[in-house]
């Protein structure tokens, strides 16, 4: 009996998804999806990666030039399939999407990189506030607690990270999730890149079946340090003409840090915040999702001390 395989059996459309993309384009053999919730580690991620085909330590601009958002609703995504199909290089194709609403191969890498949702909340927070388009703001309103129940308690555009409710961020985990027996569908922890970026890094030089030579891994790891990022961002805004777009400049990475909700939730917040979760999660995924490896079998013991 043939092994079951994920077919695409969704779409996924909203104000910054536009997933029916997908129906036109053709993966090829080799190429790495990566794909998250926003504010996942999704440009640190596609920044290793295409360091890693390129074979040096890349720029934060030098990655948006060849690993675009390809289902990106906020721009025409068939520029991005453009793009995509001219390359003869080994592609880097990042997403927002859930498993069933991507195209599936056997010869493909996914990488679906994962972060304590109120991490997610509070640093899309900052993001919303920077973008070109309003689209998100109306999910941060300045009252924190109004946003936290509006993440806690929506369940918008069928379980695209659109909104990005907590709901979202569950159903993305879960889509990757059902399917992890699969040798080429891998789960990172954005806590446990910032806890080991070497180990990081050279598991994803394993996964893209690189024998790469000690030297190159510690030079991409050095230079894919959020601080290194930074620098290049600072550095490349400074060369720029004009203001400097949001994505990419200096000012996108804003700060790296965890336990982004410290001194603005309180305890009745944080309580109403795990109730949700379990719902949504069996306790060992939540926990995973919470706290990556580090993960203990109840949600409070995987706090970080």
């Amino acid at each position: 009996m043939a092994t079951e395989l994920p077919i695409r059996s969704d779409v996924y459309d909203g104000p910054l998804t536009t997933s029916s993309i997908w129906e036109k384009f053709s993966l090829r053999a080799g190429d790495v999806i990566v794909s998250t919730p926003p504010k996942s580690g999704t440009t640190w991620t596609q920044i290793i990666v295409t360091s890693l085909i390129a074979g040096r330590p890349l720029s934060p601009r030098e990655m948006g030039e060849v690993s675009p958002w390809l289902d990106c609703a906020l721009h025409d995504p068939e520029e991005s399939k453009a793009l995509l199909d001219a390359q003869d290089i080994r592609r880097c194709i990042k997403s927002h999407t859930p498993l069933s609403g991507i195209a599936y191969d056997p010869r493909c890498a996914y990488i679906a990189v994962y972060r304590h949702p109120l991490d997610v909340h509070f640093s899309m927070r900052h993001h919303a506030a920077h973008m070109e388009s309003d689209v998100m703001r109306v999910r941060y309103p300045g009252d924190v607690r109004l946003a936290l129940r509006m993440f806690l308690d929506d369940e918008l555009y069928g379980g695209s990270c659109d909104a990005l409710d907590l709901h979202s961020i569950a159903y993305h985990y879960a889509s990757f999730k059902k399917w992890e027996r699969l040798g080429n569908i891998h789960f990172f922890h954005y806590a446990d890149m910032v806890a080991d970026l070497p180990s990081a890094v050279r598991r994803m030089a394993r996964i893209l079946g690189m024998d790469a030579p000690a030297s190159l891994l510690d030079e991409i790891t050095q230079g894919t340090t959020f601080a290194n990022l930074k620098k290049m961002a600072a550095a490349s805004d400074q060369r720029a003409t004009g203001e400097p777009d949001f994505y990419l400049s200096a000012n996108f990475f804003n700060s790296g840090a965890s336990n982004k909700w410290e001194g603005q939730l309180s305890s009745t917040d944080l309580a109403e915040f795990e109730k949700r979760i379990r719902q949504l999660l069996p306790e060992k995924d939540a926990a995973w999702l919470l706290w990556g490896s580090r993960a203990t079998p109840g949600l409070a013991e995987g706090t970080p001390s």
